[in-house]
């Protein structure tokens, strides 16, 4: 049996767009526009997968000497300002994840918790120094905690609902893995098509379940891409028909 795997789209981005709102990604994920192309632009930024790890990168506070000493971002500048100044532009065009992480680190300042929109708490201690004095910020902790955490939430509700939906329509499919934002099942030749729209659904409908289980108004979408082959290395997508 092929194997079917559906992966949500840009989830630790939409999370952080989602509990920052910053309106400016908002907006460009709305829109449908291609962020990572917009940011190789306005960033001066070699290539579009450069300007997509970044981001990626970049959502969890990387200075601008951890990108010069970086392999993956050495060849494009090894200077410390060249990506201060990139830092700089991208926390000016999406100021409202600037302002939800500098509001984070005075919370974690005060030594309370960073609350989630779901209800988890994260308790993040401030970094010391070698002698236990020194007291620093501890930025890229404070920004992952909250965004994989929740992430990790998210996912988990996607998996609950496609298990259940499955096991209802009671086709012969088979749950194989399921690792951070990937849902792999074992689905006949005949069946693909049906159950990747299932899969489809199951990710459309996490705003709506978010708002049934939680009572919170998740408004960021949070599809997925669905693929199939013979494992999962060969494999190539299943449009959505619906």
């Amino acid at each position: 049996m092929p194997l079917i795997q559906a992966d949500a789209m840009q989830g630790e981005w939409r999370t952080i767009v989602e509990m920052s709102r910053d309106q400016t990604a908002m907006s460009e994920i709305l829109n449908g526009d291609d962020t990572h192309s917009l940011n190789q632009a306005a960033f001066n930024l070699p290539s579009r997968l450069i300007a997509k790890i970044y981001l990626f990168r970049t959502i969890f506070r990387g200075s601008g000497y951890s990108f010069s000493v970086d392999p993956d971002f050495m060849h494009v500048s090894s200077s410390s300002k060249f990506w201060d100044e990139v830092n700089e532009k991208f926390f000016k065009k999406y100021s409202g994840i600037d302002k939800q992480h500098k509001l984070w680190a005075d919370i974690v300042l005060h030594g309370k918790p960073i609350v989630g929109p779901l209800g988890r708490e994260w308790m993040v201690p401030m970094k010391t120094g070698a002698f236990g004095h020194d007291f620093k910020i501890p930025w890229t902790t404070l920004t992952n905690y909250p965004v994989q955490g929740t992430f990790a939430d998210v996912m988990m509700i996607a998996r609950i609902s496609a298990f259940r939906r499955v096991k209802a329509s009671g086709l012969p499919v088979l749950f194989r893995s399921t690792v951070h934002d990937s849902l792999v099942l074992d689905c006949p030749s005949e069946l693909v098509q049906e159950v990747a729209n299932m899969m489809y659904s199951v990710f459309d409908d996490v705003p709506k379940n978010i708002r049934k289980l939680f009572g919170y108004d998740w408004v960021v979408p949070m599809p997925c891409e669905v693929k199939v082959g013979p494992n999962l290395k060969e494999t190539e997508k299943v449009l959505d028909t619906r």
